[in-house]
């Protein structure tokens, strides 16, 4: 048996709480569980508990069988004399603290309800997709939406600290920060590092310089990104691309990335980097200072129209590629692709900006945001939906992929508000 359900049955009170008693034989009565200690020391800190008639303020420590006290060395360790309660699951033996003196032990094993420790065996032992597969849509919708907020704010806080780690590199530059943070989502999840790798080999500074014109833009895009080196163009656009690009290397020193960063297998035609540079060059073109522009914009229709009717070279109406026609198609972003880079990259950098200034104006527009756009549709969620489990909005859905993330993958039912309510409630 692991510890740390017996930490969770000690937080949550999940044991019978009348008429305790220590070993002792003295009585026992829990005012305070303490604050859990996930550092070295022990347990359960602060705790308040009346043993007898005196109230003790102290600390908590917990073991499967009270013999664990000096397996792990406490019975040597000053740090262990405050300890006012040693919680054990099974006591078979007497220990003592480092001064010589025994500390009151409360044996849980009779008071734990006889449905928590199976459950939670069931839990942790199946081969489910995810832990509480069979019971999750038992969880009451209430809670459950409890839950899901909770979880939206933590994978915020867990995405600003690339931001913030970006923000460093660049000097407190939020529109530096911006432009490659926003590059990096229109690579998606295949080309989001060699995205990010052409911003850095291509300064917003440089590109600012040069946005009274499409082609030196568009140049210094395609160029940098490695697709103009050591190649004969048959088309037109390409070749004035390409001696645009030559002047514009020379003049700012620059060069290029490896062209084999970009990944065009396993993607659709639309998806093809090339389609995604010229989309983004497109969009440095139409917003002269892209962090401001989403600063500015507070209605959810004035961030969707950002990514609207860009203006992207009629070249790639035909083509997906250099020198290789194609039919006919559309160069401009599907409203799925603008939600997902809402979703990756706009919500993030408000909320990463209004924690950053300490304001909550720009985090509330960040959680708002995702609260107005349709949840996504992905292998993981469309598994949720099969349970009983429907993200309603993108706030739901990025919710759902933390739990799956951060706590399903990794059977952390325990700190779960889902597996609390299956563990801490019988059926």
């Amino acid at each position: 048996m692991p510890e740390d359900i017996l930490h969770f049955i000690w937080k949550y009170r999940l044991y019978h709480t009348h008429d305790l008693q220590t070993i002792s034989g003295k009585t026992l009565s829990v005012l305070y569980a303490g604050v859990h200690n996930d550092n070295a020391g022990a347990d359960f800190l602060d705790a308040r508990i009346h043993i007898g008639n005196t109230e003790w303020v102290g600390n908590v420590e917990i073991h499967v069988q009270s013999s664990d006290w000096n397996a792990h060395r406490h019975h040597h360790d000053k740090a262990y004399n405050n300890v006012i309660l040693h919680v054990v699951y099974e006591y078979d033996k007497a220990i003592s603290r480092e001064d010589g003196t025994l500390p009151e032990t409360l044996e849980l094993k009779p008071l734990i309800p006889v449905h928590i420790l199976p459950k939670y065996r069931e839990m942790m032992s199946g081969m489910y997709w995810i832990p509480c597969e069979k019971l999750i849509h038992t969880v009451p919708s209430f809670q459950l939406s409890q839950w899901l907020s909770r979880l939206l704010v933590e994978r915020f806080e867990h995405r600003v600290s690339a931001v913030y780690e970006l923000l460093a590199q660049q000097r407190g530059s939020w529109e530096d920060t911006c432009y490659i943070w926003m590059a990096r989502s229109f690579g998606f999840k295949v080309n989001a590092q060699a995205f990010e790798l052409l911003t850095r080999v291509l300064p917003q500074s440089i590109v600012a310089k040069h946005k009274h014109r499409a082609l030196a833009v568009e140049a210094l895009f395609f160029g940098q990104a490695g697709m103009l080196e050591d190649r004969v163009f048959k088309d037109d656009y390409p070749q004035k691309l390409q001696q645009e690009y030559n002047y514009l290397r020379t003049l700012h020193s620059l060069s290029p990335m490896d062209a084999s960063a970009w990944k065009f297998m396993r993607t659709r035609p639309s998806n093809f980097p090339s389609i995604r540079i010229a989309q983004f060059a497109a969009l440095c073109l139409k917003s002269s200072h892209l962090f401001s522009a989403i600063l500015d914009t507070k209605e959810i229709g004035g961030l969707q129209s950002l990514y609207e009717e860009l203006p992207v070279n009629p070249y790639w109406k035909e083509h997906y590629q250099f020198d290789t026609p194609s039919s006919l198609h559309g160069c401009q972003f599907g409203s799925r692709s603008i939600d997902t880079i809402l979703i990756n990259s706009v919500a993030v950098i408000l909320f990463a900006y209004g924690k950053y200034i300490g304001k909550e104006m720009y985090i509330y527009r960040a959680i708002a945001l995702l609260e107005s756009l349709k949840a996504e549709d992905n292998a993981v969620l469309r598994r949720f939906l099969a349970l009983g489990i429907q993200a309603r909005q993108a706030a739901e859905s990025q919710a759902l992929l933390q739990m799956k993330a951060f706590y399903c993958d990794k059977k952390k039912c325990l700190n779960c508000s889902v597996g609390l309510q299956l563990i801490k409630h019988n059926e």
